[in-house]
């Protein structure tokens, strides 16, 4: 018989969305990116996908605490404006628009109502978009500046949520004020 401890399997998923080949799309990816470099831990794993809507839900299933990252392209903030949305369970569900088939909230709504296991909490940032139809390689300058912003802001909260290492994100949030727009926090550093 084998008495080897199974590893333990992570708590946390933070989930960058888009294609790292067109503009701020990828923003999800560079973002997840980056908090990798940041984040030295086993409870926290880390997905870049370009997939959505129902192809998400798998990736969500049997995690405490989800973060998603992805572009936002709303028209009525500026490019690199950083969103913040919190879906708990049994809050009424937000419609988010998305190229990624049916939207997030309607796949964490269909998710609950089939009692998937997937996290009770999922939070979600945008950074809102200047471009997202160009083949390239890289952000445009209002979203590349934004990143290090949003990265410091998801720091905190995986920190909220961690008690053995407090000292693996340098915060900056004190310096950023946030107010409210419909159903999504609006950071605006």
């Amino acid at each position: 018989m084998n008495t080897a401890a199974c590893p333990k399997r992570p708590s946390i998923i933070v989930i960058g969305l888009g294609n790292e080949f067109i503009s701020d799309d990828g923003v999800g990816i560079w973002v997840v990116r980056e908090l990798k470099k940041r984040l030295s831990t086993t409870d926290i794993a880390f997905e870049e996908l370009s997939v959505g809507g129902l192809q998400l839900l798998d990736y969500l299933v049997g995690y405490e605490q989800c973060i998603i990252v992805d572009a936002v392209v709303t028209g009525i903030r500026p490019p690199g404006t950083i969103y913040r949305f919190v879906q708990a369970a049994g809050d009424k569900p937000i419609r988010l628009t998305s190229s990624h088939q049916i939207d997030l909230s309607q796949t964490i709504e269909l998710a609950r109502l089939l009692q998937a296991d997937i996290p009770q909490t999922i939070t979600v940032y945008g950074i809102e978009a200047s471009d997202t139809t160009t083949f390239n390689d890289h952000c445009t300058e209002s979203v590349t500046q934004a990143i290090p912003q949003l990265v410091r802001l998801i720091c905190r909260d995986l920190l909220k949520h961690e008690t053995d290492d407090k000292s693996r994100c340098v915060s900056a949030f004190e310096s950023m004020t946030s107010n409210c727009v419909g159903e999504w926090e609006v950071i605006i550093c």
